[in-house]
């Protein structure tokens, strides 16, 4: 998948903004974890061009500096997916992640995804893979296994993909490399401080 949140910035688009700022995607958020508050982390426009293959096995939690486990994620295509277009597909319970806890994590190569691949496939690890209508919205866990197959039609899949946490986490004392240029979504905050910038609005409250 390819981000196009340098070209469909939601500062400059009123509908993208209303849409990421939702309070309603916010509540359903907040009631999803529990928790009282969220606040946004960030926005994605996710393009997966024709011919683009498979997103390898992960589980989001990998990607978030955030020192809290009340992380979740609402992922929306704009347009009908079909399963040959490579929508969202997930394993579960939540908890099959710790079949693979052992799996050593890799940003690039192939070796993490194809070792998941082998401990879901031995162990029967029941998978849903089904299309999205038009104005279905997902939304997933940062410790849910998820994949997606490649866009074998010839239109690109587009998803509008947004992250929000439970108000008054914090950076984790060492991010990692994994965690990517983290900063570029808490600007002017360091390690260990509590993530709270004017990039992440609080989208919902009691």
């Amino acid at each position: 998948s390819r981000g196009l949140g340098d070209v469909y910035k939601r500062q400059d688009n009123a509908l993208l903004r209303s849409y990421v700022l939702s309070p309603r995607l916010g509540q359903i958020s907040a009631n999803l974890l529990e928790v009282s508050s969220v606040r946004l982390y960030h926005d994605n426009v996710l393009a997966k061009q024709s011919g683009c293959g498979r997103t390898p096995w992960h589980f989001d939690d990998h990607h978030f500096p955030l020192d809290t486990d009340d992380v979740v994620t609402a992922w929306a295509p704009v347009q009908p997916t079909p399963v040959e277009m490579g929508p969202l597909s997930f394993a579960y319970p939540l908890d099959v992640r710790k079949l693979v806890k052992d799996v050593t994590f890799e940003k690039t190569g192939t070796g993490y995804d194809s070792e998941v691949s082998k401990i879901f496939s031995k162990n029967n690890v029941n998978v849903n893979e089904t299309p999205f209508e038009l104005g279905e919205v997902s939304f997933h866990h940062n410790l849910c296994c998820h994949t997606a197959g490649g866009n074998y039609t010839n239109i690109s899949r587009v998803v509008l993909a947004n992250t929000y946490y439970e108000d008054g986490a914090s950076i984790v004392d060492k991010p990692a490399m994994i965690s990517g240029d983290w900063k570029k979504f808490f600007p002017g905050l360091d390690a260990g401080q509590v993530a709270k910038t004017e990039m992440n609005p609080l989208c919902w409250e009691k």
